[in-house]
């Protein structure tokens, strides 16, 4: 079995990147994170069938090789106590693409149903939905796919962020269930090294992600001095970490955020972490009630790159996403079909929006195009289905 590197089982990643953005720690879930409808497809696939064998079926749907529990954190909880077991704890959204490919990739493989069915009481929460804002507020989740270990009483011994390969999901599995302390490894090499600034952004976004808030500040404070002029490009990387994990989800604070991210763009106006601050700055805008402000800021940001596709896709999502101005994020998706039609994410989220907007026809005509586009996707044969049956029509 392969060995797992700590950068690799700690990897903190900013919105724009693969992992998926989880919304910050509170009490009551955001207007930006609320349910979607309850037509969408769960968050994860159901157990093994009896006439299904482990995969993706010819229709898109995904049957699990994991033995999924059945209830809720607490009663696997008991469940991992009375089996002297672990609990595997996935925690995770429909629409974030790493969470599919664990579905699609990862979690069919009997190897890897083997080693969770051995050692693990395993449980998926949909982070939106039922006790899963409470969830991802106990364990400050900060992107999605976050794979959580605890013991049976609840406390959390390591945890796994992003989609890893089979071998290294397994192999991070069993370091953290023998006991192996990632963050100590890390301080280790930081302490043997202190001069190596990588390293010192590795440890800080590792505190960053174990909610370490205090360790994470010092050390992203550390980045930031010995890259004065960003020419290793971390010094952006940590202020706009500090804006986003630090200030905008662990403390909560949207004003101070914005400030944040206004000094990232005012000090390193050309680093591509300030074009995606713009973004992030909607985003916090948007949960202080002032979406005028919002979109103007997700303009400024298509408005800075005109032909950039992924840019418009950004906007796209933050609507959809935010459930904000739909109708402006629909505008930056179709501009984005004007320089490329054969994008099917773009379809995708303009089927997304047009529900939004209460246009199901056209809706399902769009995850029809994402589909044809991108024929052999799960995901998009699933979406096909839901928005037939949104729009009361056969996919």
């Amino acid at each position: 079995m392969p060995r797992l590197t700590p950068a690799t089982l700690l990897l903190v990643l900013s919105a724009l990147s693969l992992a998926c953005s989880a919304p910050p720690p509170a009490p009551a879930v955001s207007r930006g994170d609320r349910e979607l409808d309850a037509t969408v497809p769960k968050a994860r696939p159901e157990p093994v069938a009896a006439a299904a064998g482990p995969g993706v079926q010819a229709d898109g749907e995904v049957v699990s090789a994991v033995n999924w529990f059945e209830g809720t954190l607490d009663e696997a909880q008991a469940a991992a106590q009375a089996a002297g077991k672990l609990v595997f704890v996935d925690v995770g959204a429909y629409w974030c693409p790493p969470c599919r490919k664990l579905d699609e990739e990862v979690f069919i493989l009997p190897e890897v149903a083997e080693a969770l069915g051995k050692g693990f009481i395993a449980v998926h929460i949909d982070a939106e939905k039922g006790e899963g804002p409470e969830v991802v507020a106990r364990y400050r989740v900060q992107a999605y796919p976050t794979l959580l270990v605890l013991a049976a009483g609840g406390l959390e011994k390591g945890r796994i962020v992003d989609a890893l390969a089979p071998a290294e999901l397994l192999a991070g599995l069993e370091e953290i269930a023998r006991g192996g302390d990632v963050l100590k490894a890390l301080e280790a090499e930081v302490a043997g090294r202190p001069e190596d600034l990588e390293a010192r952004y590795r440890l800080g976004n590792a505190y960053a992600l174990a909610a370490r808030r205090a360790e994470a500040e010092a050390e992203l404070a550390r980045v930031i001095a010995g890259d004065p002029d960003n020419a290793r490009g971390l010094a952006a990387k940590a202020m706009a970490d500090r804006a986003a994990f630090l200030v905008a989800k662990q403390d909560g604070d949207p004003e101070q955020a914005i400030a944040l991210y206004r000094e990232l763009q005012q000090k390193f106006p050309t680093a591509k972490e300030s074009l995606r601050a713009y973004r992030q700055i909607g985003r916090e805008l948007h949960k202080l009630g002032r979406d005028d402000e919002a979109i103007a800021s997700l303009h400024a940001m298509v408005n800075a790159a005109p032909d950039d596709l992924d840019l418009k896709s950004a906007f796209g999502w933050f609507s959809f996403r935010e459930r904000c101005r739909p109708e402006a994020g629909l505008a930056a998706v179709e501009a984005g079909l004007v320089i490329d039609a054969k994008q099917a994410e773009l379809h995708y989220l303009r089927a997304e929006l047009k529900h939004q907007l209460g246009e199901h026809a056209a809706a399902l005509a769009s995850i029809r195009e994402a589909s044809a586009l991108e024929p052999e996707s799960a995901f998009y044969k699933r979406q096909q289905r839901r928005f037939a049956a949104l729009a009361g029509v056969g996919s």
